[in-house]
């Protein structure tokens, strides 16, 4: 149990330290296009100790990138898109739109500096219209 509390102790800690990172100046709050598919990849904000898994260190950026998106989301809900009236799981809803980026990363490469959430707001305002 205490292993347990250790990882989500520093994943809730490397969240917050990387909030922290984002928020410093305008220029790294930021998170660019490039950057969530590296957690999309298993990489993280932050590095960790070299005594996390393998295992622990995907999942802390599955958590992180799941955040992101669900920040994003949140953002427009009921405004600007309606993911929740889909009664589309999270889940898919996060592959729909990292399926969605990963095309604009293969089309163009100056995609990979683009703000990721200015591209997932476009993307939910299309896959997920208000009615």
């Amino acid at each position: 149990m205490s292993i347990r509390r250790f990882v989500v102790t520093t994943s809730l800690f490397t969240a917050l330290v990387s909030c922290a990172a984002f928020g410093t100046n305008e220029q790294s709050a930021r998170v660019p296009l490039d950057r969530l598919q590296a957690l999309a990849n298993g990489n993280p904000v932050t590095p960790l100790p070299p005594t996390f898994s393998a295992q622990a260190t995907k999942g802390i950026a599955n958590d992180q990138l799941a955040m992101y998106l669900a920040g994003v989301i949140d953002s427009g809900e009921g405004q600007s898109w309606c993911v929740v009236a889909s009664n589309i799981p999270p889940h898919e809803v996060n592959q729909q739109l990292l399926a969605e980026l990963q095309h604009d990363l293969q089309q163009k490469k100056s995609a990979a500096t683009a703000n990721s959430a200015v591209l997932l707001a476009a993307k939910l305002k299309i896959l997920f219209p208000c009615n």
